[in-house]
């Protein structure tokens, strides 16, 4: 039976190392994911991006959080009582699932576009049986009252039970505990940016869906805190008139001028405007098609217990819509939750008003995880005419190598040379990589395969003084194959060009 495309493009990505099942001689645990050698290095890149839009260009702090947080902690921040997904128990085959997602799976259900996302356990138990939603195993209705599942893994610290702790569900609480230290070793002002890129846990009941719903994933989250009196943003005038894809309760998405979305109240203020602009050009960088994802605003009923608005990014896969950034609006709850349970004191004085003040924070967070998943599904290429191999089309600034080295044959000095090249480029800070293992044709296509937007290769004219073509080697492009020669001694300036540019054929 032919795959749909989402499984087949899994199989694409297992067979090509840019993912493998965790743990996979001892069966593969559900909701687990290492990435591999190809995978790794385009993850790297995309986090190296967000890096560079959200915290070098302007001007903002990163940090790096403990992974295990006390249970005091997670108490103040509200997670240790809210941080729950509703769970179902078949009462015959006693296989545990998650309510919500049971009822919009069931048929029943679908054809009237029910929406089970955020309803509390009562009323989810009364569309479980308005839908007679069955057990997915038993194919009967048996399933139990819904209730609580805390999502949180604990664990204990020390060998002497009863001090708990748990793995960060999110990176943005450590970012709210080191705040103090920050602003007062730093002696900064408001506004100020902290971010991190680090890994996250939650104990899905029910993972599915490959990397869109995982229990251990990286988070790249930013928070960005200011004076609550004061909500615009320095950069506002410039981005204003752009227009950003919002979903329509009429059905298309619609494109509103970004400064009509914060007067109208969609958006809600300047600053969050500021990085909704943001997180779109991240994802135009890493080739997602302006045309295949918008913002949604999140009803009332779906918002966090934290926020006081939020707005998700979507993005359209073969799963469907999946919601891959998330745009809050935390207000102080944050940062006063915490000094009220700490004692310690979280706030900053604000010169131009002589007094003192706990700040505001707007968070853009996202998945790395759910961002490589539709990065792989939007630069997939099956086969043409022109090239018999399916391949991938990523923008070169997140291509797992900048360029592929090849000698022509291995003989006749061209090997050594093509070592030698390689040697070069990685000291001017590219990544590359050395292959001399069948013939040209079918090297050209394993770069095509994994994405490398550039292929050197090293010919008897590399080599030949007598020949015009002499210290040159041929650079081929990856979309169109079209190949020119450039001098040795410019290889790393015109590939870093070209990596710069985007240019991935000869145009």
């Amino acid at each position: 039976m032919a795959l749909n495309k989402a499984d087949a493009l899994m199989d694409v990505a297992i067979r090509r190392s840019f993912l493998i099942p965790s743990s996979e001689i001892y069966g593969s645990p559900s909701g687990f994911f290492d990435y591999g050698p190809v995978g790794a290095a385009i993850k790297r890149k995309i986090e190296n991006l967000w890096r560079s839009e959200f915290l070098h260009k302007e001007g903002f702090h990163e940090i790096e959080t403990s992974l295990i947080v006390p249970e005091a902690v997670l108490k103040a921040s509200g997670h240790a009582e809210n941080f729950a997904d509703p769970l179902v128990t078949c009462s015959q085959c006693k296989n545990k699932f998650r309510a919500d997602h049971l009822i919009e799976q069931s048929e029943n259900a679908k054809k009237e576009h029910v929406k089970a996302a955020g309803l509390p356990p009562a009323q989810l138990g009364e569309l479980i049986q308005k839908y007679a939603v069955l057990c997915p195993q038993c194919k009967k209705p048996t399933l139990s009252d819904v209730g609580w599942f805390n999502m949180m893994f604990r664990t204990n610290i020390g060998p002497i039970e009863g001090n708990t702790a748990y793995f960060r569900p999110e990176t943005a609480q450590g970012i709210f505990l080191d705040f103090a230290r920050i602003v007062r070793n730093y002696q900064s002002k408001l506004p100020i940016g902290i971010g991190q890129v680090g890994r996250s846990a939650r104990n899905e009941i029910s993972p599915r869906q490959g990397l869109i719903r995982m229990r251990e994933f990286t988070q790249m989250e930013l928070e960005y805190f200011f004076n609550p009196k004061d909500q615009s943003h320095p950069k506002f005038g410039k981005i204003k008139h752009e227009k950003l894809r919002f979903a329509s309760e009429e059905g298309q998405p619609q494109y509103i001028e970004i400064e009509k979305a914060v007067h109208t109240g969609l958006v809600a203020n300047e600053i969050m405007a500021y990085f909704l602009w943001k997180v779109e050009r991240l994802y135009l960088s890493c080739g997602i098609p302006k045309e295949k994802f918008h913002f949604r605003k999140m009803p009332k009923e779906e918002t966090p217990h934290y926020s006081k608005g939020n707005i998700d990014l979507e993005v359209e896969t073969s799963y469907g819509l999946v919601e891959t950034v998330g745009v809050a609006y935390r207000t102080d709850f944050d940062l006063s939750s915490h000094s009220k349970h700490s004692g310690a004191d979280l706030s900053v004085f604000v010169e131009g008003e002589k007094a003192k003040v706990v700040p505001h924070v707007v968070e853009p967070s996202m998945g790395v995880d759910r961002l490589f998943w539709c990065v792989l599904e939007h630069a997939f290429r099956g086969k043409t005419p022109e090239k018999d191999w399916e391949w991938f089309d990523f923008p070169p600034a997140i291509a797992p190598y900048h360029a592929w080295i090849f000698p022509l044959m291995k003989k006749d000095g061209m090997d050594e040379k093509a070592r030698q090249i390689e040697e070069n480029l990685r000291e001017e800070g590219l990544t590359v990589y050395y292959q001399d293992s069948g013939s040209i044709g079918r090297r050209y296509a394993r770069a095509d395969e994994i994405g490398v937007p550039y292929c050197i290769t090293v010919d008897y004219d590399t080599l030949d003084e007598k020949s015009d073509k002499h210290g040159t080697v041929t650079v081929r492009f990856r979309n169109d194959g079209k190949q020119i020669r450039v001098k040795i001694g410019e290889l790393s300036s015109k590939i870093a060009h070209f990596v710069k540019e985007g240019k991935v054929r000869d145009d």
